[in-house]
């Protein structure tokens, strides 16, 4: 009974749908929601912006950064990138003050903390975010969270890139929980006019998972990536992370064979591309 009581209030601890609260580092402007659109906006807006041209992008799950060579893969990705997507990102020491010393932004959503650590997905930018939505979503069986967020960021050309980091469920045997966690995000996405990058660990080691999303992906008309060699890791011969985006064209997809997480990373090169009407994901 006692052991009962115990997990009920874990189960009641994580079981939020959504939620606020995220660490923010390295942006000085202080975030309101807007009512109106359900976000976080930033209070003032930064002169910055990305090269509309020219957009570098890196999305790795990496694993609580428990193998030794993560950090110096992570500082590699930060020289060469404006965007960065990470899933299973465990806060730190070492990890804030890497982000600092590049010069970047980051928000890290709390999914959960393990004692003192908050853990989460976590997007890193050379420039803050115009506005940002959090979301997490509590595992069927072990009830510890995924997370989701989207930033948008302002481009060179006067557009707003909306770039959605993505951690699905992963412990579940039918499809209720991954659709339900996958909808919550393609709502936000679907208010959004502009450019789309939405990217993470979607844990589609189950056929069923990855047609859904490619019907998802159809009513966004985003487009999925070919990688002219593809090293993305596999769960039973079924790929776990992927990259779909809109609006924007492929200059350059890579993956990587690494040994400093259990995924590799993918780093894909961009840039802003309206797609004509005759366009159609696939």
């Amino acid at each position: 009974m006692i052991f009962q009581d115990m997990l009920n209030k874990i189960r009641y601890k994580y079981s939020h749908f959504k939620v606020n609260h995220v660490n923010i580092y390295g942006i000085p402007q202080k975030y309101f929601f807007d009512k109106n659109t359900s976000q976080y906006c930033i209070s003032a807006t930064p002169h910055e912006t990305l090269n509309a041209s020219h957009i570098v992008l890196y999305s790795w799950n990496i694993y609580k950064q428990k193998l030794e060579n993560s950090m110096p893969e992570l500082s590699y990705m930060l020289g060469k990138a404006d965007i960065v997507l990470l899933q299973e990102a465990r806060e730190s020491e070492t990890l804030m003050t890497m982000i600092t010393s590049h010069e970047f932004k980051a928000i890290h959503v709390v999914a959960f903390k393990d004692g003192y650590y908050a853990n989460g997905v976590m997007t890193i930018s050379k420039i803050a975010p115009l506005s940002y939505t959090a979301q997490k979503y509590s595992e069927p069986w072990i009830r510890f969270p995924k997370s989701g967020l989207i930033s948008t960021y302002s481009l060179s050309n006067g557009q707003q890139l909306a770039v959605a980091n993505f951690h699905a469920v992963n412990f579940s045997l039918g499809l209720k929980d991954f659709i339900r966690q996958l909808r919550t995000i393609f709502d936000i996405l679907q208010k959004h006019s502009g450019p789309i990058i939405l990217g993470g660990d979607f844990n589609t080691w189950k056929k069923s998972r990855y047609l859904y999303i490619k019907r998802m992906i159809r009513e966004l008309n985003l487009k999925e990536i070919d990688y002219p060699i593809d090293q993305r890791t596999k769960v039973m011969g079924k790929i776990l992370d992927h990259i779909f985006i809109r609006d924007l064209k492929i200059k350059e997809a890579k993956t990587y064979n690494i040994s400093a997480s259990d995924h590799n990373p993918i780093r894909l090169k961009l840039a802003y591309e309206p797609q004509t009407s005759t366009d159609h994901a696939y």
